[in-house]
């Protein structure tokens, strides 16, 4: 069973591209077209396990990024003592 998919409203800048690309690397155009999808969920998973990552880190640290929980308590009870002031 083949497992097709098509692409519709590429530009032909991209098609050549793509085309150029298979060239240089010995591939098919399909297989082009497959090894650049691939890699492109291997960067943005290696992007967010990065984030992740260093979200981890400054939790372990106890350092506050922007929008943490203790950071959001920490702006709630300086808008408290200003509205009290």
């Amino acid at each position: 069973m083949s497992r097709l998919i098509q692409i519709k409203g590429a530009s032909e800048a991209l098609r050549e591209r793509l085309v150029a690309s298979a060239d240089k690397h010995h591939r098919s155009l399909n297989q082009e077209a497959l090894e650049r999808l691939e890699k492109s969920f291997e960067i943005e998973d290696a992007l967010v396990g990065g984030r992740d990552q260093k979200w981890v880190d400054e939790a372990m640290a106890g350092e506050f990024r922007p929008g943490s929980i203790a950071r959001l308590r920490q702006l709630a009870a300086k808008a408290r003592r200003a509205v009290s002031a």
